[in-house]
């Protein structure tokens, strides 16, 4: 491969080029939206002329029109995913899911660290593997995490320990249904023979039967079900038979957040650390934030910011966390195109008030009269929906998951969490 073009120019694609380049490949670069795309922009159809191969980011979506040109005129197509990999010399665990990817690499990372092994967290959770591969330090374990959308071009990749956390609707504004979403995150598990590893959630019908999309060896993960090495009983975290850590020890909270603690438990066990490596991690880890982080109490009500919870399933979760308190929910951003009807036809009823705020207001509280719900409003900015919850005296809870993607405000859910950080604080002044 001699002359590679490079679709995206974010994190990945700006990685991807300077790893194509270090191994004497010419490359092109385009993007949408920047100004440097080596003057391809302008004469646009002449882009792909000459070509051996395309590199595409995860933002770039499949119906690109340099996708489907390339696609066209047969040429290879990979993604920054693929090149990072196949550059790199360690053994590979991936791990993909509609939630708690981030937070089970961090677990796993740290409980690597924890055991003296050296390895290294990139992909999906913010630093390009590409970009690892470029640092030239050469780790025993690389713990990837994997969205559908780097998953999308892949063929030569191959997972030692290949993970499926869960899979719920997600991204349906870039796929053209949960089938092709699915079928996006089936590809973790290419080229998986029998002396690999593939994780699964035994507790999802949709996950459980993925166990036929691989080769390799299954190990199946429940916290309803006494299943494999790693379980949950009596308010405890198990290894077979012998009591590791009680719930109450350990800071993470949830039956989500212990789920990916079982995750991570087997893939240290699978890459030989030991009990009280198990104990350590589960007694030290606090989850990463943004993930219904406690903020403060203020006049009585209690702050959680959930800004990564970007999908319904997600925001479920952080309602389910606070079962039993009086919520009043924040909601809205950017529209990924998932059904709210059914959402607030299931609501819980710890749920007192919803306000919402961002660029799909109107569709939200749509779905919310469609189905009667009707203890919701709309508010012009997370300001004001902050202020008109903390006002409501049957709340004692405000709890920010907006159930959406943050890119009307904000460039990423981070900015949009720290915004919420920021307003809660400002209170206390």
């Amino acid at each position: 491969m001699k002359k590679v073009l490079v679709l995206g120019m974010k994190a990945s694609g700006h990685s991807a080029v300077a790893l194509l380049t270090k191994k004497g490949i010419e490359v092109r670069r385009y993007d949408d939206n920047l100004e440097f795309s080596d003057n391809w922009k302008s004469r646009r159809s002449e882009a792909l002329n000459s070509l051996d191969g395309v590199c595409v980011s995860p933002g770039v979506p499949n119906n690109h029109e340099l996708i489907i040109e390339a696609k066209a005129r047969k040429i290879q197509i990979f993604s920054e995913l693929e090149l990072g990999i196949n550059s790199l010399d360690s053994n590979i665990i991936m791990i993909t899911g509609t939630n708690g990817k981030t937070t089970t690499v961090d677990m796993v990372e740290r409980g690597l660290m924890l055991a003296g092994m050296k390895c290294k967290a990139m992909g999906n959770i913010g630093y390009p593997v590409s970009q690892v591969a470029l640092d030239n330090v050469i780790y025993d374990h690389a713990i990837i995490e994997a969205s559908s959308f780097q998953l999308e071009h892949v063929k030569k990749i191959k997972a030692n320990i290949a993970v499926v956390l869960n899979l719920a609707p997600d991204h349906i504004d870039r796929y053209k249904g949960f089938t092709e979403y699915i079928n996006a995150k089936k590809n973790i598990f290419l080229n998986q023979d029998e002396n690999d590893h593939a994780i699964l959630n035994y507790d999802l019908k949709q996950t459980r039967e993925l166990v036929k999309a691989t080769k390799a060896k299954p190990i199946f993960v429940s916290t309803r079900t006494i299943i494999g090495d790693f379980n949950l009983a009596n308010d405890a975290f198990y290894f077979n038979k012998d009591k590791l850590v009680n719930f109450r020890e350990c800071r993470i909270k949830g039956e989500h957040n212990r789920f990916n603690m079982l995750v991570a438990l087997n893939i240290l066990h699978l890459l030989g650390c030991t009990r009280s490596d198990y104990v350590k991690l589960i007694k030290e880890y606090k989850t990463l934030p943004h993930r219904v982080e406690y903020v403060s109490t203020i006049n009585g009500k209690r702050f959680y910011n959930d800004s990564k919870g970007t999908n319904i399933a997600a925001c479920t979760a952080a309602i389910n966390l606070l079962s039993g308190a009086k919520i009043g929910l924040i909601l809205g951003g950017s529209d990924k195109r998932e059904d709210f009807c059914d959402f607030f036809d299931q609501m819980s009823k710890d749920v007192k008030h919803v306000v919402v705020t961002g660029a799909n207001d109107v569709k939200i509280i749509g779905a919310a009269m469609k189905v009667g719900f009707q203890e919701i409003e709309i508010a012009k900015d997370l300001n004001i929906a902050v202020s008109k919850l903390i006002q409501m005296n049957n709340i004692d809870t405000i709890l920010f998951s907006p159930a959406c993607a943050s890119f009307d405000r904000f460039s990423s859910y981070q900015e949009r969490g720290d915004r919420f950080k920021e307003l809660v604080y400002g209170l206390k002044a």
